[in-house]
């Protein structure tokens, strides 16, 4: 692999799922700073704690680096992240390996819990880990003990997951109507007029269009507020057919509340008129289930797809040989007025590879 990118965190999982070694050629080397950056060595770090007989190998400069991976061990892990990303990026990382573990993961993760790039911790929390119940990780749960906001970070959280020796097939063809909004306004070191400011806000668009609208205000001050002030807001839904979409954004310096309500609502219906059953930021996981599961056919109804996302398809037919049947299907949509849309959603089909946990198989 030539490069590096948002691509790194995935070459490591399907690498680590596989036991295939990759090497990642030109890390950065025509940039002022060469090489992996901190939250990428961290991340290798925090994988070598995971796992037994992982090898990693860089050179001088940082911008070649050879991964031999291990066995996958899980257990209880302690680990001190980077600041410069939040907890998102690594527990997006996890999620993905969790259930193929030997032990159940019992990880406590310290650094930036709130921050932009990645999922924040609500998300992972109330979205994230409802996608991994419904795939069989009934027992995966996340606890926030505290918040940390960027830069300074100070947050702690824990996650815990069991594990699993096979994957079952996947069907999600049925988004169902929202049936109920529910969402998160956090705010730490700052006045506690400000999450009402945005709850205000938000209720005030998306009671347009539906009534059970309930957001949490979660105000934090002392040792549960970390280091840093900020507030953020994290939307998601519920359909009759248990489908999540969500959004969430964190407020830079400079961000009133009421923008930052504005532009997560947006964004919010923006991922309901989109459509599927999966939003955008966890459609590489159910991707990456759908390639596993046993000899059977996963068919799941997708929105449009995120150049990550077409990143992986291409990353899981590199490592697994999956190969993906992708069928457009039109459908309508009521808009204002009356009128009828088309719109599309993407139903993508796969034969699994018939992927054993045999990390948990070990004495």
């Amino acid at each position: 692999s030539s490069g590096i990118n948002a691509e790194y965190g995935q070459v490591l999982i399907l690498s680590l799922l596989s036991g295939k070694p990759v090497v990642i050629e030109d890390i950065r080397h025509l940039e002022d700073e060469l090489g992996l950056t901190d939250y990428e060595a961290s991340l290798l770090k925090l994988i070598d704690e995971l796992t037994n007989g992982t090898k990693t190998k860089l050179n001088e400069t940082g911008t070649r680096l050879v991964f031999n991976p291990g066995f996958i061990i899980g257990g209880e892990v302690t680990h001190e992240c980077s600041l410069t990303v939040p907890l998102g990026y690594y527990l997006e990382v996890l999620v993905c390996l969790a259930a193929f573990s030997k032990k159940k993961f019992n990880i406590t993760l310290h650094g930036v819990t709130h921050g932009h790039g990645h999922p924040n911790v609500d998300t992972v929390k109330h979205v994230t880990l409802s996608y991994c119940k419904k795939l069989g990780l009934h027992s995966a749960e996340l606890t926030v003990n505290k918040r940390g906001y960027s830069p300074g970070g100070g947050g702690e959280v824990v996650f815990n997951c069991n594990t699993l020796k096979v994957v079952k097939p996947i069907q999600w063809l049925e988004p169902g109507k929202i049936k109920r909004i529910r969402g998160v306004a956090s705010c730490a070191r700052m006045s506690p007029a400000t999450n009402p400011r945005v709850i205000d806000k938000a209720r005030g668009v998306l009671n347009d269009f539906i009534p059970d609208v309930y957001i949490y205000n979660e105000h934090l001050k002392g040792a549960q507020s970390g280091n840093s002030p900020g507030h953020s807001l994290t939307l998601y839904t519920e359909s009759t057919t248990e489908v999540t979409l969500c959004c969430d954004n964190t407020a830079t310096n400079q961000t009133l509340p009421e923008d930052l309500a504005l532009t997560t609502t947006h964004q919010l219906l923006d991922a309901v008129h989109a459509g599927g059953c999966v939003d955008s930021s966890h459609q590489y996981l159910v991707l990456l289930y759908m390639a596993l599961t046993q000899h059977h056919v996963s068919s799941v109804r997708f929105g449009p797809l995120t150049p990550y996302t077409i990143s992986f398809l291409r990353n899981l037919k590199l490592f697994f040989g999956v190969v993906f049947k992708i069928k457009v299907e039109k459908i309508d949509l009521e808009e204002p007025g009356n009128k009828k849309g088309l719109g599309s959603t993407l139903i993508l089909s796969c034969l699994g590879v018939g992927f054993e946990n045999m990390n948990r198989s070990m004495t």
